[in-house]
């Protein structure tokens, strides 16, 4: 992991790591007993002591210490993942230039809603995984020498060597596939994530559109998982058959070297299977390298979305000789509304001018400008509110945004086509709140209806 990368540091990780190395080794000492009983019953018979600490040794990884790992595992995860988000809200809170960049929200926050966590709780299990896995392999390695001889540990430890070699030399190939196949199933999801409308509504034409697309995007991610298999896999079969066939040929051939001593050859014998297990957990090392390939590409794209977002400067998109900034009988340019808050601390300021020319850039601006000091309502938005927003129409969710904001601490209230949507009644009832809120603080609105306010804007104080 990266070192600036923290969302792994959690004592929860070093509570399960530590748990995974006391499980593998009673499941290593459960292999050296195995193998004791075998070497000595033709000299000394059944040795009840040794079978009472296999018997432990067997029972309590599988059962109790299982359980422990399970649950320290659980805990790390969610640890991480809010250590994630925690990262994740601090690092792109308060960039408002962000809001309306389509590509901006695509990658950091659907990373952040379905990707990131994802990849955080499998780079858990990957690790604690990976962790056991290679204990395993280790400790029983060194069982096996401890039983027979040096000999087919050396041949185990030679094979596995070999197999992780191999899965390195496709090593770019599996990267390459794997960021392929990241990228198509990211543009599937930002096309799934559009769907409500295209699906719910009924509307034939925009639906065939849309499935047109979704089917297209769906086969190039069919393809991408494919190709990844190809290249993944098939490195992963060619490390496992090298493997299988050195250790299992190792072991055979010294069962046949040492035929005469009946202890030793029953040693290994019985060490057979547990060789071929600890092939088998080769394997799954050897395909966990190919699959960090795969999870190294995920967690570059999940760092990317906790880097601090850049300034995007709107400036250039707001046409200043089209936008003026009217203050009762009043017009401003764009270019002297900062002098003109500057003066005042209270007053109601409206962004006029036609479609298209910047006045919700020039918001954002402001919004960036003033930072914490002020609060910006969008028309459309998922805002906490104090009441849920299920419940209410589009009036009432207006009317109860701009009754949080009144008990807001902020100077500034940065109003985004409020009115849109909203009967003439409504739109009435919720222009007078402002009026009154501008009494205590600068409102800065932009307006959908081309009408004038149906009340006088306050007098600036």
């Amino acid at each position: 992991m990266k070192p600036s990368f923290t969302i792994f540091r959690n004592n929860w990780i070093n509570a399960t790591l530590l748990i995974t190395f006391l499980q593998q080794m009673l499941v290593a000492g459960g292999t050296f007993f195995l193998g004791h009983l075998a070497n000595l019953y033709p000299t000394e018979g059944f040795q009840l002591s040794s079978a009472i600490i296999l018997f432990i040794c067997i029972l309590l990884p599988g059962t109790i210490i299982h359980y422990w790992v399970v649950w320290c595992t659980t805990r790390a995860y969610k640890s991480a993942q809010l250590n994630y988000l925690n990262e994740y809200i601090e690092s792109n809170y308060n960039h408002p230039t962000h809001w309306r960049d389509e590509k901006s929200k695509q990658q950091r926050h659907d990373m952040m809603c379905r990707g990131g966590q994802e990849t955080i709780q499998s780079a858990v299990y990957f690790l604690v995984d990976f962790t056991a896995t290679g204990l395993n392999i280790l400790l029983n390695t060194i069982s096996i020498i401890l039983v027979t001889d040096l000999t087919l540990g050396l041949i185990i430890i030679v094979a596995g060597l070999l197999g992780l070699w191999m899965i390195h030399l496709f090593g770019t190939s599996i990267a390459e596939s794997s960021r392929n196949e990241i990228l198509a199933d990211n543009q599937l999801n930002a096309h799934l994530s559009r769907s409500w409308d295209n699906i719910i509504l009924g509307n034939q034409l925009f639906f065939d559109r849309w499935k047109n697309h979704f089917v297209q995007l769906f086969s190039n991610t069919e393809n991408a998982s494919l190709q990844n298999v190809r290249k993944r896999d098939w490195a992963v079969s060619m490390a496992g058959m090298v493997t299988n066939a050195l250790v299992l040929g190792g072991a055979l051939f010294l069962a046949w070297m040492y035929k005469d001593t009946a202890g030793f050859v029953l040693a290994i014998l019985v060490m057979l299977p547990r060789s071929l297990q600890i092939v088998m957990h080769i394997q799954i090392i050897q395909k966990y390298v190919a699959q960090w390939k795969d999870l190294q590409e995920k967690l570059a794209v999940t760092y990317d979305s906790l880097a601090e977002p850049q300034y995007i400067d709107l400036r250039p998109l707001i046409q200043q000789d089209h936008v003026r900034v009217r203050v009762g009988n009043q017009n401003y340019s764009p270019q002297d509304i900062e002098n003109c808050l500057g003066k005042n601390r209270s007053g109601r300021f409206t962004i006029t001018g036609p479609n298209g020319v910047g006045k919700s850039n020039l918001l954002l601006e402001l919004k960036n400008k003033f930072n914490l000091s002020a609060a910006y309502l969008p028309a459309h938005h998922q805002l906490m509110l104090q009441q849920s927003q299920l419940s209410l129409s589009t009036g009432e969710t207006a009317l109860a945004a701009l009754k949080d904001l009144g008990s807001a601490n902020c100077d500034v209230l940065l109003l985004d086509e409020w009115d849109a949507n909203l009967s003439p009644e409504n739109r009435t009832i919720i222009d007078k709140v402002i009026d009154q809120l501008s009494l205590k603080r600068i409102i800065i609105e932009v307006r959908h209806s081309t009408e004038n306010p149906t009340s006088s804007s306050c007098a600036l104080k």
